[in-house]
């Protein structure tokens, strides 16, 4: 169950959720949400710009869609450059979160733990 699909390195945020997150994130030998049932909603902004909502159930992904929710457990908001920068591992979520480069909306103890959905 490690066979975790490659990011390439021309990524947009877009081709991330559309194409790689599920795969990736329940692909990894590393049992990161176990258990967890949440909706995280990301709103991405700048180039390649866009609203995605992750459905996690029993700790896996089950469905990436971009039907915007009225109620999600957290919301992310960030530019397209820092979501970029932490797939490059550059910055973590946490530090993006702590230098006021993203904005989180509800849960934030569980919203920082998320950083199997974006790695």
């Amino acid at each position: 169950m490690n066979n975790r699909p490659e990011i390439p390195e021309d990524i947009t945020p877009a081709w991330y959720f559309d194409r790689l997150l599920k795969d990736r994130v329940n692909r990894s030998a590393i049992p990161k949400m176990s258990g967890m049932n949440t909706m995280i909603q990301f709103e991405i902004t700048g180039k390649g710009s866009g609203v995605w909502n992750v459905v996690v159930e029993n700790g896996l992904v089950k469905v990436v869609t971009k039907e915007v929710h009225d109620r999600p457990t957290c919301v992310f908001t960030l530019g397209s450059d820092v979501f970029l920068s932490i797939f490059r591992r550059e910055i973590t979520l946490q530090q993006a979160f702590f230098k006021g480069k993203m904005d989180i909306k509800g849960d934030i103890l569980l919203a920082l733990k998320m950083n199997a959905l974006i790695n």
